[in-house]
C-alpha cells in the first residue's frame, strides 16, 4: 500500500484533476453507465486512501466497535459480552466478517469497510434517482457525494461509523420502493425482502427506525391505492409485509433469549437507548440545523447547493405547469416525509455528532435529481445553470485547499508515511499491558479508550467497553454499575486501566470519576489487583497473581 505524508501534493493534484475528468464523463450521455458508474466509485476511494491506509483512530467510534467485533470473534453473544449502548449488532457483526477471511482487527480493514459500505450506498441511491427522475440527472446527483464524501478531511465522515450499515438496509430499500411503482403486479419477493430489511433497520442503529418507517408507509400506501388489485390481494402483500419486517426482530428475541441475554436485550438496548438523551428539546434542536450543518465542514456545501438546485427546478416546474399526479406523492411525498424524519431521528438526541448526517444522503441526492431533471428538462439555460452549479461546486474544494496548503493546514490530517510495518503503532499503556497479558486474553478499561483495546489485541472483559453510562447520572446508572462489577468479577482480567485522565474522553476527573465511585468495583480491584504505575496519565492494575514481586501498593495510585 502506498503511504501518505500530512502534504502529499503529488498524489491530490492528479486525483482532484480527475474529479474534473469525472464531471466531464457525467455530461457524455454516449458514456457508458457502468464506465461512468465505475469511475465515480473508483475516483471515491483514490479521494479517500489518504485515510484508508491511516492505521489509527480516525474517531473514538471506530475503536469502540473494532473492540466489539474482536471480541465476538472469540465469544460471539451479544449483549452478553458486548454492548454497543446506541451502536445495533449488526455494526459489530459486520467488522467480525473481514477478520473471518484472515484479516486484522485494525483501523485499515475498518477504513475499507467503512469506504465498501459508502461505495455500495452511493450505487444504490444512484439506481433509485435513475429510476425516478433519469440517467442524466441522476449522474449529476451522485457528483456532489463523491466529492463531499472523497474530498472532505473530516474524521467524522471516513471513519467505520454506526450509521453505515442502517444507510445501506434503507438505501436497498429505497431502490425497491422504485422498483414497486414500476409494477402492475407488486411483486410477493420484492415487498417480502423490503419488510425482513425494514425489520434489520432498528439493529443497525435504533435512531434509522423513522426512515424506516416511512418506506413502511409508502409501500403500504402504494399497496392500498392499487386499483388493478382486489381488496384480499392488497390486504394479502400488506400483511406480507408487516409479517416479514416481524421475522427479524422476532429471530432476536429468539436468540437472546435461547442464549439468556433478553433482559440485558430490553434492558440495555431499548430501555437504555430510548433513555438515551430523553431531556432534549427538539424544537431548539431543528432550529440549531444551520451550525450543525456546518460542523460538517462541505457538507454545508452539499446541503446548500441541494437547497439551491431543488428551488430551481421546482420554480421551473411551476413555470411550465408541470401536472402532478399520482407520482407526486408516491415520489415527492415520499422523498418529503424521508426528509423530515431524517431531521427528527438526526437532531432527536441533541448531540449533533457529524456522522449523523449520512442519513440526509438519500434525500439529498433524490432532491438533486428532482432539481437537474426540471432544469435538463427546460430551456438550454437549464443545463449552463446545472452545470455551472458543479463547476463551482468542485472549484471551492480546490480553493479551499490552495487556500489551506498557503496557511500551513495540512492537506491530509492522517499520515501514514511513519507506520512500521502497517502494524498499529503502540502506546505506553498497550506497552505496559503486554508485560503483564497477552492477545486474546480480557481486558478492561475503564473511561473511554477503547483504541487500547484495538492496540493490544485484547477482547474486552466487560461488555460496555467505554464507561459513560455506569459513570455519568442517568437514570439506569445504578443498574449499568451493577452490570459493569458483576462482568468485571467474571472476566477477572489480568490487567485492569483506569484510563481517567488527561488523555480521555470526556473522562477526566480522576477523583470523581474514576473507577473507585462504584464502591464494589473498587473495593475489588483493591482486594485482588496491584497498582503497577501510570502510563500515559492512566493507572495501571495488574492481578495479584501476574505481579512478580508485588512493586508497588495501592496507595500510589495517584488518587
Amino acid at each position: 500500500m502506498p503511504r501518505f505524508d500530512t502534504y502529499p501534493i503529488v498524489y491530490w493534484l492528479p486525483v482532484y484533476a480527475l474529479c474534473w475528468g469525472v464531471l466531464w464523463l457525467a455530461l457524455r450521455p454516449t458514456v457508458n453507465r457502468w464506465i461512468f458508474v465505475g469511475s465515480a466509485l473508483f475516483l471515491l476511494f483514490l479521494l479517500r486512501l489518504p485515510s484508508i491506509v491511516f492505521n489509527a483512530e480516525v474517531n473514538p467510534d471506530e475503536s469502540q466497535m473494532i473492540t466489539q467485533a474482536l471480541t465476538l470473534r472469540h465469544y460471539p453473544v451479544y449483549f452478553q459480552s458486548v454492548d454497543g449502548t446506541t451502536a445495533g449488532p449488526l455494526d459489530s457483526y459486520f467488522l467480525v466478517l473481514p477478520g473471518l477471511l484472515g484479516l486484522p482487527f485494525d483501523y485499515i480493514t475498518a477504513h475499507l469497510m467503512a469506504f465498501g459500505l459508502v461505495a455500495l450506498c452511493f450505487w444504490l441511491l444512484f439506481r433509485t434517482a435513475k429510476l425516478w427522475f433519469g440517467e442524466a440527472a441522476a449522474r449529476l446527483a451522485l457528483l456532489p457525494l463523491v466529492f463531499t464524501f472523497g474530498l472532505t478531511q473530516n474524521g467524522d465522515f471516513l471513519h467505520y461509523n454506526s450509521e453505515l450499515i442502517a444507510l445501506i438496509l434503507l438505501s436497498v430499500s429505497y431502490y425497491l420502493y422504485a422498483r414497486q411503482l414500476m409494477e402492475k403486479q407488486p411483486s410477493f419477493g420484492r415487498i417480502a425482502l423490503v419488510g425482513l430489511l425494514l425489520g434489520m433497520v432498528p439493529f443497525g442503529k435504533l435512531q434509522a427506525v423513522p426512515l424506516a418507517a416511512v418506506v413502511g408507509l409508502f409501500m403500504i400506501l402504494d399497496l392500498v391505492t392499487r386499483q388493478n388489485l382486489s381488496v384480499p390481494a392488497r390486504a394479502g402483500r400488506v400483511v406480507l409485509l408487516g409479517v416479514c419486517a416481524a421475522l427479524f426482530p422476532l429471530l432476536v428475541v429468539l436468540l437472546t433469549w435461547v442464549n439468556g441475554v433478553y433482559d440485558d436485550f430490553v434492558t440495555f438496548y431499548i430501555l437504555g437507548n430510548f433513555q438515551y438523551a430523553s431531556d432534549t428539546n427538539q424544537l431548539q434542536s431543528v432550529l440549531q440545523l444551520p451550525e450543525f450543518f456546518r460542523k460538517g465542514t462541505e457538507f454545508d456545501w452539499l446541503v446548500k447547493l441541494t437547497l439551491g438546485i431543488a428551488t430551481a427546478g421546482f420554480l421551473l416546474s411551476l413555470r411550465q405547469h408541470t401536472r402532478f399526479g399520482r407520482q407526486a406523492w408516491q415520489v415527492g411525498g415520499f422523498i418529503g416525509l424521508l426528509f423530515a424524519a431524517t431531521v427528527f431521528a438526526i437532531t432527536r438526541t441533541g448531540s449533533s455528532y457529524v456522522h449523523y448526517l449520512y442519513f440526509l444522503t438519500g434525500p439529498l441526492v433524490f432532491g438533486l435529481a428532482y432539481g437537474f431533471q426540471q432544469l435538463l428538462a427546460g430551456e438550454k439555460i437549464g443545463r449552463w445553470v446545472s452545470v455551472g452549479a458543479l463547476v463551482l461546486f468542485l472549484a471551492l474544494f480546490g480553493v479551499k485547499a490552495f487556500i489551506n496548503n498557503r496557511q500551513g493546514v495540512p492537506l491530509n490530517p492522517y499520515p501514514s508515511d511513519r507506520q512500521n510495518g502497517w502494524t498499529i503503532q503502540q502506546s505506553p499503556v498497550s506497552e505496559k499491558v503486554a508485560q503483564y497479558a497477552k492477545p486474546g486474553e480480557k481486558l478492561v478499561v475503564w473511561g473511554w479508550r477503547c483504541d487500547y483495546y484495538v492496540q493490544a489485541q485484547m477482547p474486552q472483559g466487560v461488555a460496555e467497553n467505554h464507561s459513560i453510562r455506569s459513570a455519568f447520572s442517568h437514570p439506569l446508572l445504578a443498574t449499568y454499575q451493577q452490570r459493569y462489577t458483576r462482568n468485571f468479577v467474571s472476566s477477572f482480567p489480568p490487567v485492569f486501566v483506569d484510563a481517567v485522565g488527561a488523555q480521555n474522553l470526556w473522562m477526566t476527573d480522576r477523583k470523581t470519576q474514576g473507577h473507585e465511585l462504584i464502591k464494589p468495583l473498587g473495593q475489588f480491584v483493591a482486594a485482588h489487583y496491584t497498582y503497577v504505575g501510570m502510563a500515559n496519565d492512566a493507572r495501571i492494575y495488574v492481578r495479584n497473581d501476574r505481579v512478580k514481586g508485588r512493586p508497588a501498593d495501592n496507595r500510589q495510585a495517584g488518587l
